[in-house]
């Protein structure tokens, strides 16, 4: 595979990214394009979760895990 970040060529390592270095600098790059936070909602309640966008990347996300999160608030950026 081809690391997204420095082009290398690599056989072990994350999907797209080489190293644990690569992998913050896409990380780093993805935070700066689509902000610190996302809001997302609960489809079944319609109700919105402030979510910090680095979560999403590292861990992925469920809908259980929303609870976790404070509600989106309109001076967040809604």
């Amino acid at each position: 595979m081809i690391c997204f970040i420095c082009q290398k060529i690599y056989s072990q390592g994350r999907e797209i990214t080489c190293s644990e270095e690569c992998h913050d600098k896409l990380t780093s790059h993805i935070v700066a394009e689509f902000g610190e936070f996302k809001m997302v909602v609960r489809k079944a309640t319609g109700i919105a979760y402030r979510v910090p966008t680095r979560d999403i990347i590292e861990f992925g996300l469920k809908e259980v895990d929303l609870s976790q999160y404070p509600l989106w608030k309109e001076q967040d950026g809604g």
